[in-house]
């Protein structure tokens, strides 16, 4: 499937075509869509808005795994037989999210190729993002994995459009995100506003095209392509 494609095709009306059962959800800034320890037997895919996803331990300490936007799926480790799940989802902003049970996304993906291609090729670009975090967190600065941090959230991807105000996310999460501790992340956070790449207001509004200078001399430098201001 091409990007093109990618980006205009939508699972709720694909879905609702073969007669596969649906439910919208709404979710409000800070409420829980599913929890770690939940059973794992529905799929979402987010329509609108933000989601944090975390992981806590036993001795309670928690971790930021990723921040996902509209276009995700969360919950699809069910589909290959995963009980319970593994990590928290918390709208961050207002979300509109579709819920797929099990069984439905089964036979969507058995009986629909196109559904099929879009949901694969999502995955897999997922995936991606998750094995340059982890180069990104051996590899780069403090200061470069927080630069890609507020790129990635403000365009996610090559897919989607340049988000032009990002909903207000704490130093704490971003801290998460980046492995890295609340003072440093207010450290960078106010260089980066110093230096004009950032702003505060009533969200974030990422210059992309300038913050990206920062990655530079780092090995993600590639996203500096298409990501206009």
């Amino acid at each position: 499937m091409t990007r093109q494609r990618q980006r205009s095709f939508q699972p709720e009306v694909f879905l609702t075509k073969m007669g596969a059962k649906t439910m919208i959800v709404l979710f409000r800034q800070g409420q829980s869509i599913c929890s770690q320890g939940d059973a794992s037997n529905e799929v979402f895919f987010i329509e609108k808005g933000q989601v944090k996803v975390t992981v806590k331990s036993k001795r309670g300490k928690e971790t930021v795994l990723a921040i996902l936007h509209r276009g995700d799926y969360l919950g699809s480790g069910c589909m290959t037989g995963q009980a319970f799940r593994t990590a928290t989802a918390t709208a961050l902003t207002r979300c509109r999210i579709l819920v797929v049970k099990k069984q439905e996304m089964m036979l969507a993906l058995h009986n629909g190729h196109e559904f099929s291609d879009h949901f694969i090729a999502c995955l897999l670009g997922r995936n991606i993002r998750i094995e340059e975090d982890l180069i990104d967190q051996h590899l780069c600065s403090c200061e470069e994995r927080l630069a890609r941090a507020l790129l990635l959230i403000a365009r996610y991807d090559k897919i989607r459009k340049p988000t032009t105000v990002i909903p207000k996310i704490s130093q704490e999460t971003l801290g998460g995100l980046i492995r890295s501790t609340r003072s440093r992340v207010s450290y960078f956070m106010n260089k980066f506003k110093k230096q004009g790449y950032i702003e505060y207001g009533k969200g974030l509004r990422v210059h992309s095209s300038s913050l990206a200078g920062v990655l530079q001399d780092s090995m993600f430098s590639d996203l500096r392509a298409s990501r206009p201001s």
